[in-house]
């Protein structure tokens, strides 16, 4: 299974809390989040089915989590595929509360 997907573009969405994959022009995943002061709790993580173990949750996650480190936000991973990303990438792990 690839870990990202080359096609993917990740942006933010701040209005709806959320970080949003498009491939080819097309929303096809997003990563919810709920953010309070200096922190950056994700709820949910939803990947278009079919696309699903082709590297699109890993590419949009990768970016979340780079993106927080950028801000200095400490990250609180609720949703279970965050918390198995970082899991397998431990290059993340001191962004967690």
């Amino acid at each position: 299974m690839s870990t990202d997907h080359p096609g993917v573009e990740v942006s933010t969405d701040e209005a709806k809390s959320r970080y949003v994959a498009t491939l080819d022009g097309d929303p096809v995943g997003f990563a919810a989040y709920e953010r309070s002061g200096d922190t950056i709790v994700f709820t949910h993580t939803v990947v278009d089915e079919e696309l699903e173990g082709q590297g699109v949750g890993s590419t949009l996650i990768r970016h979340a989590l780079d993106d927080s480190r950028l801000r200095r936000l400490t990250v609180v991973p609720e949703c279970e595929f965050v918390v198995a990303f970082i899991e397998d990438h431990p290059e993340y792990r001191d962004l967690i509360a």
